[in-house]
């Protein structure tokens, strides 16, 4: 969903954030007189990162990617088998986030745990601010829970309130059909049964709308009516009719 993965997208700018200043100091203590070099040799899309300050255009996808490559030589010595699998986990997301592919609540919060501790182990400054999206993409998934669950419980209880009516609506033409001693009674109780019990049916089958009650979406801020956003996630126009 589209929400989801704008906040992995976020994840992804923290991480990135973090680790600059950290791949920058290590790959220089490392290869003092061509740590730009060393890096750019990892870049396979031909692009050149480095600026005019002699600095690298840095992203998550070549920071990443240079750590995976560098490890060995640079930054097993302060980092372990821990944080090298993290490495390896955010950069199979980064390459999914790139595709656009899908993503749901389990894959945005592992994410951001990952990022968290990726972040934790090299002492970034900016942690905190991951553990705060953390803690808000938890909440919301939580109240969406918890909210679907009492409009759910709510509905529930609407149905069984109509069966009930049906129901007592069904004995009471059914009891006074039979008493009135016509001819048709029988032909008439049938009917009824049929029509109330199909009713009843319906009402069984009958799913609770996806309305969640006027709340704030977690991403933008605005206040909404369903469980999906239409700021965050618009519905696709509808295409116009072929002129005639």
């Amino acid at each position: 969903m589209l929400a989801y993965h704008e906040t992995i997208g976020a994840a992804l700018d923290q991480l990135t954030v973090g680790l600059r200043p950290y791949l920058d100091s290590k790959l220089k203590a490392s290869f003092p007189d061509n740590w730009q070099q060393v890096a750019c040799n990892s870049f396979r899309d031909g692009r050149n990162r480095v600026t005019d300050d002699g600095g690298i255009d840095w992203d998550a996808h070549s920071l990443l990617t240079v750590m995976w490559d560098q490890w060995n030589a640079v930054f097993r010595h302060n980092l372990g088998h821990q944080e090298r699998s993290l490495v390896s986990e955010l950069r199979s997301i980064r390459n999914r986030w790139a595709h656009q592919q899908e993503f749901d609540f389990d894959d945005a919060y592992r994410v951001l745990d990952s990022v968290r501790r990726l972040l934790e182990a090299i002492g970034a400054p900016n942690r905190a601010e991951i553990n705060r999206q953390k803690q808000d993409l938890l909440e919301s998934y939580v109240a969406e829970q918890v909210n679907s669950q009492v409009q759910r419980a709510a509905f529930d209880r609407g149905k069984w309130w109509v069966i009930g009516i049906y129901s007592l609506c069904c004995a009471a033409i059914t009891y006074h059909a039979a008493t009135s001693g016509h001819v048709w009674s029988s032909a008439l109780i049938s009917f009824v049964i049929l029509v109330f019990v199909y009713l009843i049916y319906q009402q069984f089958k009958m799913e609770p709308p996806l309305l969640y009650g006027p709340h704030e979406c977690h991403h933008c801020k605005r206040i909404i009516y369903r469980k999906q956003c239409p700021y965050c996630d618009p519905q696709p126009a509808a295409p116009m009719a072929a002129a005639t």
